[in-house]
């Protein structure tokens, strides 16, 4: 078919859209509720008589609600190809007219840009339910927390009467390397999701816990005092340079993945994609 080409990936996209609208609904309804969880917390002493209103426990809700965010964005990378588990659903994927980049690169971004999307399109649904029920039950105190919640993600900024650093508060390297290892953890998700058949998420989260738990162990016989060296600015060029690794391992997971689906057949082992 040729090179890459962009109506040809357009097509691509909705017709996996098309293909897929039930499983994103499913999806933005299931992360509503996750983000609705910690909002119950808060509104269930003021339903129950509570009378004064505490802005900063509502604060903490929105926190928790930027922690589920970020589990689901860096876990769903292993549902990349979870319509593919069956044969109808491989030859549909393997017989579309595009070539495997164009594929790749839809489920690529379905599962970044597109869990981003709609992981923040469900938090828009969980804060209305919580405004409507504060207005219906007489809650005085309404406040919409898209802005905050977005502060939260995207930068390293402190909510006031927050109970949570977002990382003001750590050398601008570890933040780096933060980030660095929430793409990796994706992308090992991604490469899981593409090489594994059954069980994905449940195997690759046990790797991953395995590998954090290593981290943590060779951080602390580097330094004796975990604290004080994450805590000390003079460390920023390691925590860079650790930060940099990440990155590359992790786009090296993402081209292995893109290989092990250009090798995708109808027919594959049982267990892994191959």
């Amino acid at each position: 078919m040729g090179n890459f080409n962009i109506k040809r990936f357009g097509r691509t996209a909705r017709w996996q859209l098309g293909m897929s609208y039930k499983s994103v609904l499913s999806f933005a309804s299931g992360a509503s509720f996750a983000y609705i969880v910690p909002y119950i917390g808060w509104t269930y002493p003021y339903l129950k008589g509570a009378e004064e209103v505490d802005p900063a426990r509502l604060t903490h809700s929105v926190e928790m609600c930027t922690v589920i965010f970020m589990i689901i964005a860096v876990i769903c990378g292993s549902f990349i190809f979870a319509d593919m588990g069956t044969k109808k659903g491989r030859i549909a994927v393997k017989m579309l007219p595009a070539i495997d980049l164009e594929k790749f690169l839809v489920r690529f971004l379905a599962v970044t840009l597109g869990v981003a999307v709609v992981g923040i399109a469900a938090f828009c649904v969980a804060d209305v339910v919580r405004i409507l029920v504060c207005l219906l039950a007489g809650i005085d105190y309404v406040k919409f927390c898209l802005p905050d919640f977005l502060l939260l993600l995207f930068t390293s900024a402190d909510l006031p009467g927050t109970s949570m650093s977002s990382g003001s508060e750590f050398p601008w390297g570890v933040n780096f390397v933060a980030v660095c290892w929430c793409v990796w953890a994706h992308s090992l998700y991604v490469l899981g999701g593409t090489l594994l058949r059954r069980y994905q998420l449940v195997a690759v989260s046990v790797v991953h816990l395995v590998l954090f738990l290593a981290f943590a162990m060779l951080l602390s016989f580097v330094s004796a005092n975990v604290d004080a060296a994450v805590n000390d600015a003079g460390n920023n060029a390691s925590f860079a340079a650790a930060g940099v690794v990440l990155l590359a391992v992790a786009v090296a997971n993402w081209m292995l993945s893109y290989r092990i689906f250009r090798r995708m057949q109808v027919a594959d082992n049982k267990w892994i994609n191959l």
